[in-house]
């Protein structure tokens, strides 16, 4: 540090006292950016109520293009319905950065398609982009549809009179449109209110009537209102007007006319089966069976037909059908009669249809193919009627089209995905449910489980994913992440991968998990050029058996981008040529022979004293600025120049010296050129590490020091006054200088400072005391050039004497 800052002193010194003038640099270009064309924040799923309206927003995202009317296109749309409208794009407050905004076309349908999935495509000048992104419908509850006639303006029924009860009056018929929802009805209001207890409904919808209409006795017109509603609580009603009508029954002449009766079973002992009745007044009128039916008794006096017990068809098939034959008689009239009863018992659906087996757990792969039988159901109900058992499978939104049943066979209809992220909150289990149902009215059910666990299978090869070039420096440190590879493998768990070099590699290494790209040895553009590396990312936990495992390999190519890390080369570094004085300056004296390893463009600088103004430079060639004048007693140039030229690729600097030799000359002879091709010189060359500072450190620290060579070029100048040593400096020093001008001895006690004044005092006298062939033998000494650590000053050396020559 501190001879660098005697160094310094030491410029600024001569700066002061002879006007040195400083060395040039060349500013590094500017950089450039490249930019890219594609989507932003654009997601991969929208959830969208099947309840929104048409022009409805579905997704707004943006995009980047440089191209100012970019287009953005529905590219394919599945299922193509044409569900949305073209996408409408908008420029954005940020530049190249526009908004685009998807709506809705028309309405969704939960029921109908419950997946959208809309591929755009991005089309600007430069090219076009894909991407696809997927609209789940969500389901609404929608209100249960009545039928329109029971609506508005009500249905109209019209009952005869006396009709056997319990009876059913009116069936309502409503739907949901709502998947796997289930209806419920309910009576609201009856008119008249006396009649609220005579009227029931069912499950299915059916109006029932506990009570005989009676034309002469009772009302003769209801009105019942009934509300459907389902288990989310939407509803609509409706109304039914019943009119009773009246029903003439002629008189008999004890007249016994068959009856047809049904009873349902189970009805318990003393159930009303039939009534007989004689067309007669007389009081003493009774009523027998004419044999003997142990299931039924008849009441003596009133010809009431009741069960002795209960009636069970399940114990005993025999009751479903009987005739009975019924004896009226009266002893007080002597006339008697028979009546036929025929008596019907209804089988009631009591018993529930029984499955074998009553679930079904099973594991099965993946691949299983669409086909295989999973089981067989066997069903059976041991009601008398109501035997038939019909199977329906009911799917949940997982499982939906993955089973069927083919001939009471539980079969696989569609894939079993394993590789799904929806499939794998469930525990990779797609369940199921069969509805085993009866003939009975109403219907009963029984439910078998399904529950299908499934087993992963290694499927797919993982697949890399491009760009597969990387662009690296060269200056690129070791250890340094040159770039990034990536793969995807569409099993489960996705992108369970690891990465790796088949075989190692001297100059590159992998992370294993991340697919971070290292590099492990310094690069060099001069060198090579381009590598290709070979990666493989194989898969893990992908199958049942870890053994299994998939691989996937990619080539990638690395190039290596030049950086300008070589100095110019110069050969040779010193110069010697012979002019004519009148030379034209348009005439080149000399060409440079200097070459980059960077193949970068070379200028050059002439950089000594009076020689920037004497000479010029055109790229390598060097030439005279104007003519020489040797005029004896009046202007008389030097006769040999020392120019020093810095060759310059932008970054580094090489410094070359050339003698230019000039022979006064008063006629037109034209001018040679001698170029002398010296022994080849020995480069020394020093690389100096140097550490870059922040901003704020070199602007405070030139502030500093400029006020430090301030203070210190007046104290030198207030010495200088007061010891006289600036007074006449050509009268004192020049002639020793001038004499002594290629000692070797003298130079090395002299010095930097002594050098300085030497080459200031050849400028400013015009003359030389030595002759050209003693300066051409000097210089012939040296066959090297070097550069000095500490002061960074360019000299010539005797590589056999150990001489040397300031530059």
């Amino acid at each position: 540090m501190s001879l660098s800052l005697l160094h310094l002193l030491s410029l600024a010194l001569l700066q002061l006292c002879f006007h040195t003038a400083p060395q040039s640099t060349t500013p590094a270009g500017p950089k450039t950016t490249t930019l890219t064309t594609g989507f932003i924040d654009f997601p991969t799923t929208v959830e969208v109520l099947e309840s929104a309206r048409p022009r409805s927003l579905v997704v707004e995202f943006r995009v980047q293009s440089a191209d100012p009317l970019p287009v953005v296109e529905i590219a394919s749309l599945t299922p193509d319905i044409g569900a949305f409208e073209t996408p409408i794009i908008n420029p954005a407050n940020t530049y190249n950065i526009f908004v685009v905004q998807i709506v809705l076309k028309d309405s969704l349908d939960y029921e109908a398609v419950r997946l959208h999935s809309v591929r755009l495509a991005l089309v600007t000048a430069a090219g076009r982009v894909e991407q696809t992104f997927h609209v789940q419908v969500i389901d609404v509850n929608e209100p249960p549809q009545c039928q329109p006639l029971f609506q508005l303006p009500g249905a109209e029924v019209q009952v005869p009179e006396g009709l056997p009860v319990p009876l059913l009056v009116y069936n309502a018929v409503a739907l949901d449109p709502d998947e796997n929802d289930t209806l419920s009805f309910s009576i609201t209001q009856v008119q008249p209110d006396a009649s609220k207890g005579q009227f029931t409904i069912d499950g299915s919808g059916g109006i029932i009537s506990n009570q005989h209409f009676d034309y002469q006795n009772g009302p003769r017109e209801f009105v019942v209102s009934v509300l459907v509603r389902d288990r989310q609580g939407a509803n609509c009603s409706g109304t039914v007007r019943i009119s009773v009508l009246r029903v003439f029954i002629p008189p008999l002449e004890f007249l016994l006319s068959p009856q047809n009766v049904s009873i349902f079973e189970n009805g318990g002992a003393g159930d009303v089966v039939a009534s007989v009745r004689a067309n007669s007044t007389a009081s003493d009128m009774r009523y027998t069976f004419v044999n003997s039916y142990p299931p039924y008794k008849i009441g003596r006096e009133d010809g009431i037909i009741r069960t002795a017990f209960n009636l069970d068809l399940e114990s005993n098939q025999a009751l479903e059908h009987s005739v009975l034959l019924v004896r009226a008689f009266s002893v007080s009239e002597g006339r008697h009669g028979t009546a036929t009863v025929t008596v019907t018992v209804l089988d009631v659906n009591e018993h529930a249809p029984f499955c074998v087996p009553p679930i079904f757990v099973l594991t099965v792969p993946e691949t299983t193919e669409i086909g295989k039988s999973l089981g067989t159901v066997r069903c059976g109900d041991i009601d008398v009627s109501n035997h038939k058992v019909s199977l329906t499978l009911l799917d949940n939104d997982a499982s939906l089209y993955k089973f069927r049943l083919q001939d009471d066979q539980l079969q696989v209809n569609g894939t079993l995905d394993y590789d799904n992220a929806g499939i794998a909150t469930g525990g990779f289990q797609y369940e199921a449910t069969i509805l085993a149902s009866d003939s009975g009215t109403p219907p009963l059910t029984v439910i078998i489980p399904i529950l299908v666990t499934v087993t992963p299978v290694n499927e797919f090869d993982p697949q890399f994913l491009g760009p597969f070039e990387i662009v690296v420096p060269e200056n690129t440190r070791r250890g340094s992440v040159v770039g990034t590879v990536s793969a995807v493998d569409a099993d489960w768990r996705f992108d369970s991968l690891r990465y790796s070099i088949p075989g190692g590699d001297a100059l590159f290494s992998i992370d294993p998990v991340g697919g971070q790209l290292y590099l492990k040895e310094s690069l060099d553009f001069e060198a090579k050029q381009m590598y290709r590396l070979g990666l493989q990312a194989v898969d893990f936990d992908q199958d049942v058996d870890p053994s299994v495992q998939r691989t996937g390999a990619v080539e990638i190519t690395i190039r290596v981008q030049n950086v300008n890390d070589n100095p110019p080369v110069c050969d040779p570094v010193s110069y010697e040529s012979t002019i004519f004085s009148t030379r034209s300056a348009t005439l080149p004296i000399l060409s440079l022979s200097c070459t980059d390893a960077d193949g970068d463009v070379l200028s050059a600088t002439i950089t000594n004293g009076a020689a920037v103004d004497r000479f010029q430079m055109n790229r390598l060639t060097l030439s005279s600025r104007n003519a020489f004048s040797y005029v004896p007693g009046a202007v008389y140039d030097h006769t040999m120049f020392e120019v020093t030229i810095a060759v310059s690729d932008g970054k580094y600097i090489t410094d070359v010296v050339a003698y230019i030799y000039v022979v006064p000359w008063t006629t037109t002879v034209p001018t040679t050129t001698t170029t002398t091709t010296p022994r080849p010189p020995q480069v020394v060359t020093v690389v100096e590490e140097f550490w870059e500072p922040d901003l704020w450190f070199v602007v405070v620290m030139t502030v500093a020091g400029a006020l430090f060579l301030l203070c210190l070029s007046l104290l030198i100048w207030w010495i200088l006054i007061w010891t006289s040593i600036c007074v006449a400096p050509e009268q004192g020093m020049s002639e020793n200088l001038l004499k002594n001008d290629l000692n070797n001895e003298h130079l090395d006690k002299l010095g930097n400072q002594d050098v300085a004044i030497e080459n200031y005092q050849l400028s400013v006298d015009g003359a030389l005391s030595q002759s050209e062939e003693s300066v051409q033998k000097s210089l012939m000494r040296f066959d090297g050039k070097a550069a000095d650590p500490v002061s960074g000053r360019s000299y010539l050396f005797n590589s056999n004497t150990g001489e040397r020559r300031w530059l």
